[in-house]
């Protein structure tokens, strides 16, 4: 399996929070990461490669928008194939971390 780019995890584990639009989904990633920004064409480029790739689908059905929700803005969810990406891919990021971690614990720098 091939590794996601980071923005395109950051956009997967936005939407396992729930369904949500673009601008949403960048603040969301902004507030979840401390910081990252996702410009436009760098969000709304991977949330089409997402959809093309099956890991993420579009509401085009207004009944599955929030109540209220804007029909120009474009609604996305984590498809079940995009919880299995991303569930495996936060796997392999934790245990990089718990391998940096132990190697700083048992190197000089340990305590």
């Amino acid at each position: 399996m091939t590794t996601l780019k980071t923005h395109a995890f950051h956009i997967l584990a936005a939407l396992a929070a729930g369904d949500s639009h673009g601008s949403a989904i960048a603040r969301l990633v902004r507030d979840q990461t401390d910081g990252v920004r996702l410009w436009p064409v760098t969000l709304y480029r991977t949330l089409d490669q997402l959809v093309e790739s099956g890991l993420i689908a579009e509401l085009e059905d207004a009944r599955e928008r929030p109540e209220g929700a804007s029909r120009r803005r474009r609604y996305y969810r984590l498809t079940e194939a995009g919880a299995a990406v991303l569930a495996v891919e936060a796997e392999r990021i934790a245990a990089i971390a718990r391998t940096a971690l132990r190697n700083v614990e048992d190197g000089p720098w340990g305590h």
